[in-house]
């Protein structure tokens, strides 16, 4: 069984296609299709608004440790 990253899994949690969800953030389809895909090649800027909009931290979402508390700051961007 293929694993979902947490990105894609909490896109499907809550119903959303990749359209939709990128539709919503703010962000091209195609860069949200990269990175549910394992690229991580997007700004820190972009990675915060995806966060916010699922109202999770940048690290449960890209990085397989969780995010510091201080760096948990920076969603505040």
């Amino acid at each position: 069984m293929i694993e979902l990253n947490a990105l894609k899994k909490i896109r499907i949690e809550k119903g959303l296609t990749q359209q939709e969800a990128a539709k919503r953030i703010g962000i091209s389809y195609s860069l949200l299709s990269k990175m549910e895909a394992g690229y991580r090649g997007s700004s820190d800027k972009t990675k915060i608004k995806i966060a916010k909009f699922y109202n999770k931290t940048v690290g449960s979402l890209f990085f397989e440790e969780g995010i510091t508390k201080r760096d948990n700051n920076l969603t505040k961007v």
